[in-house]
């Protein structure tokens, strides 16, 4: 297997109660080759002694602390500081298994591929399961993967289950747009792969994304500009798309009319009172409805709903909550 040096970049702000199981694991790669980079990014918890605490302890991590800048700001000053060859941006609150970085290595020195993509599972309190829609092991070129990127939840956005190699990264003048607070991952990986020519795929499970019962993509938690911050994400991805990819262009117009559909249920069960809000996401489903009805991943009752939120919307919610209870 390859020997090259992989950074392993840990965004961390406030996790103090995880941190040490996330990593105790990367700690425990059958890869031997890493370094492990805890970005502190301006915790007030006990996060910023724990990463002094392992930096000071074990000669493979690194600590860098910086003001409160988010998500994206965290992980650039990981790419800023990383000497690797490849980096990878797992969690503070998941855990990984220890042939996580392996697995990487062994289907790169298999395809010589550009970007390497892992399966994971999923976990929460109420238990885990293994995620995946793509079961077999696969090669793809650039615009397959930009599709199945956009359209499968095997691959997801997340920035955790993909190797990415710093030269292209570098070369690139890639970065995470600190302006998006939602989907952040996914903008980063669809303007990776337009610089990529083969991406490999192995999924077998070996990261636990643990997901919060009140994460941000959850129905119960308000219309956060957080959580609307997604749409531009996938605006500025349709974007990108226009000229030569024009599937996964439809894709992305399709996700915004689907969000905003899920959105729209939000404002009514929390009860919001932003009318602009409203008509932004009412504006969305009229300008992006032939993408949605056009899409084949989308079933047909989604797409009965679909057409009563664009009819009578607060119908569209009571016909949905119904559905949900």
């Amino acid at each position: 297997m390859e020997n090259e040096l992989i950074s392993v970049v840990v965004p961390v702000y406030n996790m103090g109660m995880y941190l040490p199981r996330a990593v105790d694991c990367l700690l425990s790669q059958s890869y031997n080759n890493y370094e492990i980079i805890l970005v502190d990014d301006g915790s007030t918890d006990d996060s910023s002694a724990i990463c002094d605490e392992y930096a000071t302890k074990y000669e493979g991590v690194r600590v860098v602390h910086k003001p409160n800048g988010g998500l994206s700001s965290a992980r650039n000053a990981g790419i800023d500081n990383a000497i690797g060859k490849y980096i990878i941006f797992p969690d503070p609150d998941d855990w990984t298994d220890p042939s996580y970085l392996a697995t990487f290595m062994t289907l790169h020195e298999k395809y010589q591929s550009d970007l390497e993509i892992c399966g994971h599972y999923i976990s929460s309190d109420n238990g885990e399961f293994v995620h995946n829609t793509q079961a077999q092991e696969v090669v793809l070129n650039r615009q397959d993967a930009l599709e199945l990127l956009m359209s499968s939840k095997a691959f997801c956005g997340f920035a955790w289950n993909k190797l990415y190699h710093l030269d292209i990264i570098r070369d690139n003048g890639l970065l995470f747009d600190t302006e998006l607070g939602m989907a952040q991952d996914l903008h980063f990986a669809f303007r990776y792969l337009l610089a990529a020519d083969k991406i490999a795929y192995n999924p077998t499970p070996c990261y636990h994304y643990f997901q919060h019962a009140g994460g941000v993509t959850n129905t119960k938690t308000p219309l956060t500009p957080r959580k609307l911050s997604g749409l531009k994400t996938y605006i500025k991805i349709a974007e990108l798309a226009k000229e030569d990819f024009p599937k996964a262009e439809a894709m992305a117009l399709s996700t915004i009319f689907n969000m905003s559909m899920h959105f729209m249920y939000i404002f009514y069960d929390s009860h919001d009172t932003r009318n602009d809000v409203l008509a932004d996401l009412i504006e969305n489903l009229k300008k992006y409805q032939a993408y949605f009805f056009a899409n084949p991943h989308y079933s047909v009752s989604h797409k009965l709903l679909g057409k009563m939120a664009l009819i009578h919307p607060r119908l569209y919610y009571l016909m949905k909550k119904a559905l949900l209870h």
